[in-house]
């Protein structure tokens, strides 16, 4: 178990690559979502590498594969559908890393640092995609909406807005 220095320190590592792939996604004008995605996939691969080294690596390594295939699924889904799911995948995948990894069993093999690393990444980046698919709905809805004018009736009163 890590102090709670230790855990800041590795959770803000963490974050420092969320950081980098919000760069990149804004740089690369990529959908947020779409790079999230992606990321989700090759950290819940990472967890397999990991398993390689655990003492009963057969069966750690199918569990493993599994989380791989609920993560990338979830991922797959937000690519051809709503980001939602890549959010719900990452915030899930954060409390199922935390909760396997650094508390259950998974400690066995999986390094404390890469847990909190992955806890701070998967939160950061699911709370910049529920973000960036908020204002793209705001701002689809706000350039959507037709003008409003007032009835002829009332653009020609007494006191009417000038």
């Amino acid at each position: 178990m890590l102090d709670t220095f230790e855990i800041a320190l590795f959770a803000g590592l963490g974050v420092l690559f969320a950081i980098g792939l919000i760069v990149l996604a804004r740089w690369s004008k990529t959908r947020p979502a779409l790079l999230a995605a992606y990321a989700l996939i090759a950290i819940s691969f990472l967890y397999v590498g990991f398993a390689i080294r655990a003492e009963d690596s057969e069966t750690w390594i199918g569990f493993e594969m599994t989380a791989v295939a609920f993560f990338g699924t979830l991922a797959g889904m937000s690519i051809v559908g709503s980001p939602w799911f890549v959010v719900a995948g990452l915030l899930l995948h954060a409390a199922w890393t935390l909760y396997e990894h650094y508390l259950g069993a998974g400690q066995a093999f999986a390094p404390a640092p890469a847990v909190m690393a992955t806890v701070g990444f998967d939160v950061v980046v699911a709370l910049y995609v529920a973000f960036m698919t908020f204002r793209a709905k705001n701002e689809n809805a706000e350039a959507s909406a037709p003008d409003r004018k007032l009835a002829a009736r009332s653009q020609n009163r007494k006191g009417a807005a000038r």
